[in-house]
């Protein structure tokens, strides 16, 4: 599960990278990497009381990873709410405002992951000054968010590309989060059960029902209007 946690601490930067991509200049991006990289510093007090033992229990504590998945999901959502808004163009006047509101929302999964990966650096680091490596964390925050936006804005040139990464990394994060939200224990053995060949046939025949009303109904209608 720990790898898991893991993986998804990667995607989640991955992601908050790509989201100040689509911000126009170097201000904004600058100014969400300094406000990290404040938070990195001003949180190392509470990273230093923290133990491996301890996080190690977080990461197994199931209700805790339960409440984190309810609060990935909401990121997630805000975030391809955002990319679809960018995709959409709103011309309404309602529309506009929730694509300004939802502009505003650069995304906070990155926070969390970041207190994670100064806890992680601090036991790894034995012996050094906690607040010279919490000031070490936070220029590197600077440089490693403005890097990458900036290498992530030269090599997908086009704002619908990193809108489709995008989607595609929240998708994944989403996904990763509900899988950390599992209990991985087995808790009894597995038993043989008969495959349910009945309603394997009726799954398999509403697919194919739905496939044959959507391929055929576009082509009917057509050919009624061209008729």
């Amino acid at each position: 599960m720990e790898l898991v946690v893991q993986i998804l601490l990667l995607f989640i930067i991955v992601a908050s990278v790509l989201r100040l991509s689509f911000e126009r200049g170097w201000i904004i991006p600058t100014l969400f990497a300094v406000v990290a990289a404040v938070f990195v510093y001003l949180t190392y007090p509470y990273a230093i009381e923290q133990t491996k033992t301890g996080l190690a229990a977080y990461i197994a504590d199931r209700s805790l990873r339960e409440y984190a998945a309810i609060f990935i999901s909401l990121d997630v959502a805000l975030i391809v709410a955002y990319s679809f808004s960018r995709l959409s163009h709103p011309r309404g006047r309602r529309g506009r405002v929730i694509a300004f509101l939802l502009r505003l929302y650069p995304g906070v999964l990155i926070f969390p992951v970041l207190f994670y990966l100064q806890s992680t650096l601090i036991f790894a680091l034995p012996g050094m000054d906690f607040g010279v490596v919490s000031l070490l964390l936070a220029a590197g925050t600077v440089v490693l968010l403005l890097g990458l936006t900036f290498l992530l804005r030269f090599l997908l040139p086009e704002e619908e590309q990193r809108l489709e990464v995008l989607f595609l990394v929240e998708l994944f994060v989403f996904i990763l989060g509900i899988i950390a939200s599992v209990d991985e224990t087995i808790r009894m053995a597995p038993t043989e059960s008969p495959i349910q060949w009945s309603g394997l046939v009726l799954t398999l025949g509403i697919g194919l029902l739905c496939f044959a009303v959507g391929y055929f109904a576009p082509r009917i209608r057509r050919s009624l209007k061209h008729k």
